[in-house]
């Protein structure tokens, strides 16, 4: 069984189905500035008060961390399309391995 494909979900409820570019994420947090690989990753949310008043990074084996996340953009393939570069401030959330996989089974 694949990873499932990723997902991007814009500040207006907008959201593309592909694969994240980036290898890894930098966040400067309370624990220091740390580099996480993509891999490790199920979910970004980017900072949207009061919602979420910082960005967050939550990790495959449950860890969550807050700060700012020093990227300005993400790099992203939707199935299909071009390669793009969205803007940070244009995504509420980037789902890793976490979206249709593409070769499930139908349940019925």
């Amino acid at each position: 069984m694949g990873r499932g494909l990723d997902l991007i979900i814009g500040r207006r409820g907008d959201s593309l189905t592909g694969r994240v570019l980036d290898e890894a994420f930098d966040i400067q947090s309370d624990l220091g500035k740390l580099t996480i690989a993509t891999d490790h990753i199920r979910r970004i949310h980017f900072q949207n008060p009061p919602q979420t008043p910082a960005d967050e990074i939550w990790l495959a084996n449950g860890d969550r961390l807050s700060g700012t996340i020093q990227q300005d953009a993400v790099g992203f393939q939707p199935e299909g399309g071009p390669k793009l570069r969205v803007p940070r401030g244009q995504i509420h959330t980037v789902m890793i391995g976490q979206g249709i996989d593409a070769g499930a089974r139908p349940l019925i």
